[in-house]
């Protein structure tokens, strides 16, 4: 039989008794106890005016999105737990959400999700409309089903992401090492979800209770700047949040607004406390995944490369050349052969030269992309954090400038 038919077969009682003996937590951020979490629901039906329902879905701080695979591999194995879930709190409706971008991936869902008396939603999922029901992530869905066909097997699902190339959903045994899942790369911090670590994280064990939050193991090389990768996911918080919660939506304004002045070459000296307090503020007033692990990425940051954040904001340079506000690109007088070639590829037509004399780059005018520096075959275009020498400021004849300077 199936796993929805065996508890059919069951008392409500039965249900919670066997999904508690498995020890079934749930997947993604709230690694609460499943069956705590629907005795607070039978516990509380008759304070609610909602319809009780069972909402599955993703973490709406879910951005990367690959967990979705294991629905899309068995979609009746998630739907069947749904179903049992709602057995477990006599629940009135079901809700499946999928990510916006999934639509045409919903529209096909719809009509086996009928079937089980499920109705498909696309977005983030919507907690104010469903107050008082039962939320689960997709995959604890999945693992419900599997319990109740005697096949459950305690794991977990994880990805790894190296040099921006997000690699294949695995299956992952508790116990496991996260360096045996990163293999060889080079190290220099280490995302687990939505939480930063620094190099040390690759000893770190995956256990039942460890958050995973959405199963990405995101690995950062020394090469890369982390203020500069702060900036990067506070921006894509900012696109992934609904925008309807107070301190989600303001906080991750400032946070962001914070980082990217630091990555500018504006960032004050008091910003870091700053962030620390909004941080710490949004991880307990906001209702939803979203706003209370939007923070987690910054916070990280803030607590294991400090040293960056000084550089940045009190010496004003980006040891990885990175954030271009603190790099300077300059054309070298003794070098320059007056060959056009830099100006003709520069896209913001910020250099100024002739033929046979010296080019000169306006730095007011220049987006520091670097094209000039590939487009020179003299290497006569550098880049630097450091400062720079005496230059031409009028157009001078190559081979010239040291003989009149």
């Amino acid at each position: 039989m199936s796993a929805l038919e065996n508890a059919k077969n069951m008392s409500v009682e039965d249900i919670l008794a066997k999904t508690a003996a498995s020890g079934l937590l749930e997947f993604g951020v709230e690694r609460s106890v499943v069956t705590e979490k629907w005795n607070q629901v039978n516990a509380e039906r008759e304070f609610q005016t909602n319809p009780i329902r069972v909402v599955a879905g993703l973490n709406n701080a879910d951005i990367a999105g690959v967990q979705l695979e294991v629905l899309k591999a068995d979609p009746e194995k998630v739907m069947e737990g749904m179903a049992i879930a709602a057995l477990a709190v006599n629940a009135e409706e079901m809700y499946l959400y999928l990510p916006e971008k999934e639509v045409e991936y919903a529209k096909g869902l719809e009509t086996e999700a009928a079937g089980y008396g499920i109705r498909i939603q696309t977005g983030i999922v919507n907690r104010r409309a469903s107050r008082g029901g039962a939320f689960h992530h997709i995959l604890t869905m999945a693992a419900l089903a599997d319990i109740f066909t005697d096949s459950y097997e305690p794991c977990t699902y994880m990805a790894v992401c190296k040099d921006g190339k997000m690699g294949e959903l695995q299956k992952v045994s508790f116990g496991t090492k996260v360096a045996e899942l990163v293999g060889d790369a080079d190290v220099k911090a280490i995302a687990i979800g939505t939480k930063l670590y620094d190099a040390s994280a690759m000893d770190l064990v995956i256990e039942a209770d460890t958050q995973i939050g959405n199963g990405v193991i995101t690995v950062y090389s020394s090469k890369c700047c982390m203020i500069h990768e702060t900036e990067e996911v506070l921006l894509a918080e900012r696109k992934q949040s609904c925008g309807k919660c107070t301190f989600c939506r303001e906080g991750l304004i400032q946070l962001h607004t914070m980082v990217k002045e630091i990555t500018e070459g504006q960032g004050k000296k008091e910003f870091t406390d700053m962030m620390e307090e909004i941080g710490e503020a949004m991880t307990f007033s906001t209702p939803c995944t979203m706003g209370q692990t939007a923070s987690d990425f910054a916070m990280g940051s803030l607590k294991y490369f400090a040293g960056e954040y000084e550089d940045h904001i009190k010496k004003k340079k980006c040891a990885n050349n990175v954030c271009s506000a603190f790099m300077s690109i300059y054309i070298d007088p003794d070098l320059c052969e007056g060959c056009e070639e830099c100006a003709d590829v520069c896209p913001a037509d910020a250099i100024e030269g002739k033929s046979g004399y010296i080019h000169m780059i306006d730095e007011f005018e220049c987006t520091k992309c670097g094209k000039c520096i590939s487009a020179c075959e003299n290497d006569a275009i550098i880049q630097t954090n450091g400062r720079l020498p005496k230059l031409p400021t009028r157009l001078i004849k190559c081979g010239k400038f040291k003989k009149r300077h």
